[in-house]
């Protein structure tokens, strides 16, 4: 594409006018809160990208990406000019990515602080096209290298800004991958909190799909740290994309979480409409743990120990649900003052399952228990 002034005639042109410099002042009013430094110092600054036509170059300065189409802006800052982002179009654009090698070779050596001294000037002006084709690797690498690299600084708040400036349901993949790593360094972390505002922003529909497996993982974590309410709307989210065939395991998991978060009577009319698996049925087991984490909440633990240990005897120890359906059956004989039971089920978690986010609750559990009595020699 030739961008020469005859052709520039035949383009859609655009000067900034008042209405739109008041629309994105309120908007940047709305966001006040969560801008950080470094997009207040970089985030606006414009982008030069060279455009190469059989041989014909030229350097544009880019200031937005709006509807499909890359703004630029015209020379002496009279207007803009808003060109239609196509893949040949894309091919023909170079950015200037010559620090990067620097970059990369400081990150490699641990040195996180001076890389993002250099790399924030280049990433932050980058991030208004987050939804250019993927293609345009030149531009995608500095944006995603940066929040990388400030997830391994432990920079989580700047991370999270980063992410939440960009529409990963139009991004592309690698994006979604980001957030998710930024996810579970909040669950390393301990915010939890954190970790459930992620989920929320983290896309799950379309080619998204793939992102359902690491965030009923964070789910997993989410419900042992007791977040119950966090994990009702994703679990509701990932029902409404699933198969078929998907749908009755996801509803397991979101009358669980009700019944978990106390809200028995919203969870009953899903867990009745249940059909209940045979008992050589995976599902079975996590059937099984839903009846009877019902009947704890109703302190109905005899019940729920009968329930909860039929699921244990057809589980088998791969099953995720497993160290949280012994935590369980341990309360259940805690509640019933069968300390050396509880005591024994609670050890079991922390000793084959030291990697579960319930090992933390076990061991909890376990410093609460009265201390076994100890038999002496005469």
């Amino acid at each position: 594409m030739n961008f020469a002034p005859s052709r520039l005639r035949r383009t859609m042109m655009k000067r900034i006018t008042p209405l739109f410099l008041a629309a994105a002042m309120a908007q940047t009013a709305a966001f006040a809160q969560e801008i950080n430094p470094h997009w207040i110092e970089y985030g606006n600054e414009p982008v030069l990208i060279q455009q190469n036509n059989n041989g014909a170059k030229q350097t544009l300065k880019f200031v937005n990406y709006v509807d499909g189409m890359l703004v630029a802006e015209l020379e002496g800052g009279v207007g803009e000019i808003s060109l239609p982002v196509s893949e040949s179009m894309v091919q023909s654009l170079q950015l200037d990515n010559s620090i990067m090698p620097e970059i990369n070779q400081m990150i490699a050596s641990g040195n996180y602080t001076g890389a993002l001294i250099k790399l924030r000037p280049k990433a932050y002006p980058l991030i208004k096209f987050h939804e250019v084709p993927e293609s345009f690797t030149r531009l995608h690498v500095p944006i995603r290298i940066l929040i990388d690299t400030l997830i391994r600084a432990n920079k989580l708040s700047e991370a999270y800004d980063v992410i939440n400036r960009i529409q990963l349901d139009k991004a592309g993949l690698d994006y979604s991958n980001s957030a998710i790593a930024l996810m579970n360094a909040y669950l390393t972390e301990g915010d939890f909190d954190a970790a459930a505002n992620m989920t929320k922003i983290i896309p799950v529909d379309g080619q998204y799909a793939v992102n359902i497996r690491p965030i009923i993982d964070a789910a997993d974590a989410l419900r042992a740290a007791g977040k119950y309410e966090a994990v009702i709307p994703l679990y509701r989210q990932i029902e409404a994309v699933v198969p078929e065939d998907v749908k009755k395991n996801v509803k397991m998991w979101l009358a669980y979480s009700l019944v978990l978060a106390n809200r028995v009577e919203e969870a009953t009319p899903i867990i009745d409409a249940l059909q209940e698996p045979e008992p050589e049925d995976r599902l079975f087991s996590l059937y099984q743990l839903l009846q009877g984490s019902r009947e704890h909440s109703k302190e109905n633990y005899g019940l729920a120990l009968d329930l909860l240990t039929r699921g244990f005897v057809r589980a088998q120890t791969s099953y995720v649900w497993v160290p949280e359906m012994l935590y369980l059956i341990g309360d259940c004989y805690a509640r019933s003052e069968d300390n050396l039971a509880a005591r024994n089920v609670w050890t079991e978690i922390v000793i084959l399952y030291p990697d579960s986010p319930w090992k933390q609750r076990a061991e909890s559990s376990l410093a609460q228990l009265p201390k076994a009595a100890q038999s002496t020699a005469e």
